[in-house]
């Protein structure tokens, strides 16, 4: 058994690093590509910069939906928005208050609110079908919409400031370790990033569900904690260095936005790749702390337009509270 959990240790620490490492080498490349971002091309940046915050809990939870382990995939999909919005958001306000604006609440914050409410009510029939992941996918157009009025009725000097946003982001996302480390750009490098986050995304998903087999774990409750708390590191990381650094309404856009798009493009996957039937009564706690936290978050850019350290230290809880709750609910379960 002893030997089973170190090899099971041993390939979740070679995902992390590699997950991580890789998605390094993509955010140093498109880096670059922000770099030619004019006005006119926000959207696109502002997608690839969302895209990429969910890369890895999207291959994660593709992988282990193709590996056979919907629980895993479900787990780390849902659980993911509240790692986001409790360490991304919460952690960030707690070290410096987040200010916000009415357009970031009205239009970023209510449009999680409401994504999130739309995939609970989708998972509570115990199915999630490949039509559902398809109408998942499709949310994602007005999330677009969104990005493309406000670029065509915002300020050219805030269009500007947003796509400097773009760039410092993508320049954080990645930085894991605290130390930039500059990367030659080109595609070749770019591919050699998404083969090393695949490869990541698989030694994490197998050594997870190693872990669970060998230590007698739920493979939901490893989905809800190692995998979802490992997939978000490089957000995490991100949000902590440009925190230090004062860009925390860069913080508060981004963790939104990778919200958004973990939610709507990595449950969407999974019904796609792996139609499934699955408990409600399993998924009941992480999915009603999925609608709670997006709304309490929604309920405190509203108090006043900022994110309080006290307000920060309580979305911070809301995941310690849904694993506390798990562990509980989950004992009646096999």
């Amino acid at each position: 058994m002893l030997e089973g959990l170190l090899l099971s240790a041993a390939a979740i620490a070679i995902g992390f690093v590699l997950l991580n490492q890789g998605a390094k080498f993509i955010t140093d490349n498109a880096t670059r590509i922000s770099g030619r971002i004019g006005r006119s091309q926000f959207v696109v940046g502002a997608l690839l910069v969302s895209t990429l915050s969910a890369l890895p809990e999207l291959l994660v939870s593709g992988i282990a939906a193709g590996e056979g382990s919907p629980d895993i995939a479900l787990g780390n999909a849902l659980a993911s928005t509240v790692v986001t919005i409790a360490f991304v958001i919460g952690a960030s306000a707690i070290l410096r208050p987040i200010k916000t604006s009415r357009e970031i609440v009205l239009r970023d914050a209510v449009f999680l609110a409401i994504v999130t409410l739309v995939a609970a009510t989708l998972l509570m029939d115990g199915n999630l079908t490949q039509y559902e992941g398809v109408a998942l996918i499709a949310l994602f157009v007005p999330y677009i919409l969104n990005l493309a009025i406000s670029q065509r009725t915002g300020p050219a000097e805030e269009i500007e400031e947003r796509v400097e946003d773009l760039t410092i982001g993508l320049e954080f996302t990645g930085w894991i370790f605290g130390r930039k480390v500059e990367v030659r750009a080109g595609i070749s490098w770019l591919i050699f990033g998404i083969l090393w986050s695949v490869m990541g995304a698989q030694f994490l998903v197998q050594g997870a569900i190693s872990l669970s087999a060998v230590a007698g774990l739920s493979p939901w409750f490893v989905g809800i904690t190692l995998v979802a708390l490992g997939t978000s590191l490089p957000d995490i990381a991100a949000a902590y260095h440009a925190t230090r650094r004062g860009y925390t309404d860069l913080v508060l856009g981004e963790g939104i936005g990778a919200s958004v798009v973990t939610t709507l493009l990595t449950l969407g996957v999974i019904g796609i790749l792996r139609p499934s039937t699955h408990s409600v009564e399993l998924l009941l706690p992480v999915v009603a702390a999925m609608v709670f936290t997006s709304f309490l978050l929604l309920a405190l850019m509203l108090g006043g337009w900022r994110i309080t350290s006290r307000a920060g230290a309580v979305l911070t809880s809301s995941y310690f509270a849904m694993v506390a709750l798990n562990v509980l609910w989950i004992r009646g379960f096999p």
